[in-house]
């Protein structure tokens, strides 16, 4: 199973990335808003879609990301390519928080979703993510990530840590800072 590409760009164009690795061009869909120039060095988080008609890489940035777009198509009715459309109309948080809200016109505002499917994913997702401690993860950006990365390295579980960090306050920015404040309130 690939989880994870890192290698140079060799073709792209909307949706497509073609990524060079080991000698081998890996073809990999991205959302919409993902353009970036040939030869550049990139990597991506993977989800592996296997059919006995097809063979198809879905790629993220974030795991954040990663993660989001997985329970997306979990919902019956989503598809890669309309969870993919759905990536593409606005960041993880922004998602997030139109199934915690129940905004139906975020969700048939996007192309191929209609109402009964935007219905389904907010009522099969809002569940899932209202009742999940990992919900900072989705609403996370890159500097989220870090630190959750380097509190599991110290061998703390991302639910302990979710935990902790919805409890955190607002006036801690730098990264130290926080990682220090976690630290303190984990072995609480």
């Amino acid at each position: 199973m690939i989880s994870y590409l890192s290698g140079k760009i060799i073709t792209s164009k909307v949706g497509l990335l073609v990524i060079e690795i080991g000698g081998i061009g890996y073809g990999v869909n991205v959302d919409a808003t993902t353009v970036k120039k040939n030869g550049e060095k990139y990597e991506l988080f993977i989800h592996e879609h296997i059919r006995e008609d097809c063979h198809d890489l879905y790629g993220f940035p974030t795991f954040v990301e990663l993660e989001l777009f997985e329970r997306l198509i979990s919902v019956n009715g989503v598809g890669p390519k309309a969870a993919l459309n759905i990536m593409s109309a606005g960041a993880p948080d922004k998602i997030v928080s139109a199934i915690i809200s129940d905004n139906l016109g975020f969700f048939t505002a996007i192309s191929g979703i209609g109402k009964k499917v935007a219905a389904k994913i907010i009522l099969e997702l809002k569940s899932k993510i209202s009742g999940d401690h990992n919900i900072n993860i989705l609403a996370g950006d890159a500097e989220s990530e870090d630190l959750f990365d380097s509190l599991t390295q110290l061998g703390y579980k991302r639910l302990e840590i979710s935990a902790v960090v919805t409890k955190m306050p607002e006036n801690i920015k730098t990264l130290e800072d926080k990682v220090r404040w976690c630290l303190r309130n984990l072995a609480k």
